[in-house]
């Protein structure tokens, strides 16, 4: 059963149950006051009956003998009325029915009864109570027609279920619409989520009101984002390694047919003691870049599939480490290095944090760099590294794809410098693994400027902050 159809028969069930029963409570409201009014006009026409009787039994107290009739009695009362004597004989009667009534207690505390009942069509209050007048004594028995009240009771009761089914009838199609109103948002979110399930993932559901219904459309909405967001990473993902794939084999496809090819060329033909120089050359150099491309690779591999163990080193003591490697880099394309370096505590990896430096001292020196500027400052809980040179810079529009694997600015320069296009890759990936940040501003023209934000090590935060 959908939720429209259990939410409608909800509705009708209990505008149904709460009709009927505020009707059935408003009708025995009425009819119990009915009846108790009815109750105190028998209790008057009893005690005023009562009253006529004492008079006549003060007058004849021999009135109620046996075998005597007393008929012409009636005429004396304003109700019908029965008397009965203390052995529960009738001595006089002209009530329509003969109740089997319990009678009163034999008492002077004017205690008195009341009891309802019905027959030959028509509904009665009879009263009683012990009555002594002289030596006569007995129980004095009042009646009292209440058929019309019950019979007003029953019409209120007729009326009030035609009301009933008017009412239903009227109120059937706003029960439809009230249904409607709170099934249509939850049928909004169905028909989201299959369009999402067909591909549709920019699907959002309109919010209207604060309601519980809103607050599950605004969690669905929320839900959707996310969902779009993870399916277009996957997708970028894929995209990403698609192009990965796409320029690996286009980065082996080029040389390697040049090495064959020269390769070749030595092995079928005699050829001239300078040419045979200039082809070994050629594969020399492809070998090396194709050397070089493999190394990077493997580093990218590594860094993937691999958890690093970060610990604390003193940055002034890591770069004069370090400072014996990036010399050779230096000198191979006459850079001179800057530095200003204050001393704090970050946590790296040493092996990860070299490679990082010596391919942001590398990228400078291929961008024919005369000067680099590297300096380290602490601030706060953070430690700023700053890497600037002068060469050639990279264009503005070009600087969100750098650290892409195997982008490169200039391609025929860098295939010349044995270049791959991954060296900012694994830069920006040894960041990544340290939890920092890496910004790259350059103008395309004067120089480049790398700033990596590190943590300081939770040592030296806390000393800090004492």
């Amino acid at each position: 059963m959908k939720l429209f159809h259990k939410i409608f028969l909800c509705f009708v069930v209990l505008f149904g149950i709460a009709f009927q029963v505020t009707g059935c409570l408003l009708v025995n409201f009425v009819y119990k006051n009915a009846i108790d009014q009815e109750k105190k006009y028998a209790f008057q026409e009893f005690q005023h009956n009562k009253y006529i009787l004492q008079s006549i039994l003060y007058l004849q107290p021999e009135l109620f003998v046996e075998n005597q009739d007393n008929m012409n009695l009636i005429k004396n009362f304003t109700v019908p009325i029965a008397f009965y004597k203390t052995d529960g004989q009738c001595a006089f009667s002209n009530i329509s029915i003969q109740p089997q009534m319990t009678m009163p207690e034999k008492s002077e505390n004017h205690k008195i009864e009341f009891q309802m009942l019905s027959g030959k069509g028509e509904n009665y209050i009879y009263t009683s109570e012990y009555v002594r007048q002289g030596n006569t004594e007995g129980y004095l028995v009042t009646e009292t027609n209440i058929s019309a009240t019950v019979n007003r009771q029953k019409d209120v009761i007729r009326y009030l279920q035609k009301i009933y089914m008017v009412l239903f009838f009227i109120s059937f199609p706003l029960i439809i619409l009230m249904t409607d109103l709170i099934a249509s948002p939850i049928r909004n979110v169905g028909k989201a989520t299959r369009r999402i399930a067909e591909g549709r993932y920019s699907e959002r559901i309109c919010i209207k009101g604060k309601d519980e219904i809103s607050e599950l459309a605004s969690d669905f909405n929320q839900m959707a984002g996310q969902i779009e967001k993870k399916i277009s990473e996957l997708s970028n993902a894929t995209k990403a390694k698609e192009e990965f794939t796409a320029n690996f084999a286009h980065e082996l496809k080029t040389p390697l047919t040049s090495v064959i090819g020269y390769a070749d060329m030595l092995y079928q033909r005699e050829l001239p003691r300078n040419q045979v120089r200039d082809a070994a050359e050629y594969i020399l150099n492809e070998g090396m870049r194709l050397e070089a491309l493999s190394l990077k690779l493997m580093d990218l591999f590594i860094l993937d599939r691999q958890d690093f163990l970060l610990e604390g080193l003193s940055v002034k003591e890591l770069f004069e480490n370090l400072k014996q490697s990036m010399q050779p880099i230096c000198s191979k394309y006459g850079t001179r290095l800057h530095e200003d370096i204050e001393d704090g505590y970050i946590d790296v990896d040493y092996d990860l944090i070299k490679t990082m430096i010596l391919n942001l001292i590398d990228n400078s020196g291929k961008a024919e760099s005369k000067d680099i500027w590297f300096t380290g400052k602490k601030r706060k809980n953070s430690y700023f590294v700053c890497i600037k040179d002068n060469g050639r810079g990279i264009p503005s529009d070009e600087i969100d794809r750098i650290t892409e694997a195997f982008y490169m600015v200039d391609k025929s320069r860098s295939r010349k410098q044995h270049g791959a296009g991954l060296g900012l890759a694994l830069v920006s990936k040894i960041v990544e693994i340290h939890k920092a940040k890496m910004k790259i501003e350059s103008d395309g023209k004067s120089g480049t400027i790398v700033k990596i934000k590190f943590h300081l090590s939770e040592g030296e935060s806390n000393d800090q902050k004492i």
